[in-house]
């Protein structure tokens, strides 16, 4: 599983060498990293970074992306990363517009199912 996911897991490793000092966890098989920041959480093989570790919600969701790296591998970074980095970062006017919600876009639908989260 690591070679299959190494690009995501070497990026995470880093982040954790970096955010180590703060409220570390484990959820099922990742690490939650809990890090001072207000834009948000991100997964990153089997690290997860959280900006709320009391939120379960949240970090279900981030484990979802965290399966969704089990199975795309590679692929990852570009099938749901990227994608998900642009609609997180240059949409929300468009979503706000729209009544969208943030959890609409298939990445994030998808990293709510295989994570089991209600959000």
């Amino acid at each position: 599983m690591l070679l299959w996911t190494l690009p995501q897991q070497i990026i995470g490793f880093i982040g954790f060498l970096i955010f180590r000092k703060g409220y570390v966890f484990t959820y099922r098989r990742a690490r939650i990293i809990e890090v001072p920041n207000r834009y948000g959480s991100v997964s990153l093989g089997n690290f997860i970074f959280v900006n709320d570790s009391r939120n379960l919600e949240l970090i279900k969701h981030e484990y979802g992306h965290t399966r969704q790296s089990y199975r795309l591998g590679w692929l990852y970074l570009l099938v749901i990363g990227l994608p998900s980095i642009i609609w997180a970062a240059f949409f929300e006017g468009f979503r706000a517009k729209y009544g969208i919600s943030y959890y609409a876009f298939y990445t994030e639908r998808w990293a709510n199912v295989l994570g089991g989260a209600k959000l």
